[in-house]
């Protein structure tokens, strides 16, 4: 296949195109990465392959890395719940005690 001018411009149009709907895509790939690195690992480790545990135990960082702010967004909420209760609690031997 000979390139001439428009079929470079042409396969340059189709490489921007690649690369902006990729990027659209950037965050759904940070996350089909690391599950599947995690799957992968499962595989592994049920084959009884050592390299498992390497992926596995990657993948399931890169996860725990991703899902953070769900995990500090839940600890926020238990410390609500445990703080509420703690006071409830409180308020309920003080009444005892006159």
């Amino acid at each position: 296949m000979r390139l001439d001018r428009s079929k470079s411009i042409a396969l340059l149009f189709i490489t921007v195109g690649l690369l902006i709907c990729l990027h659209q895509f950037g965050h759904l790939m940070g996350w089909l990465v690391p599950v599947s690195m995690v799957v992968l690992g499962y595989v592994g480790i049920k084959n009884d392959k050592k390299i498992g545990w390497l992926i596995f135990g990657i993948g399931a960082l890169i996860l725990t890395f991703k899902l953070s702010g769900l995990l500090i967004l839940g600890l926020a909420v238990w410390m609500l719940v445990y703080g509420f209760r703690m006071l409830k609690k409180q308020d309920v031997s003080s009444n005892h005690e006159f």
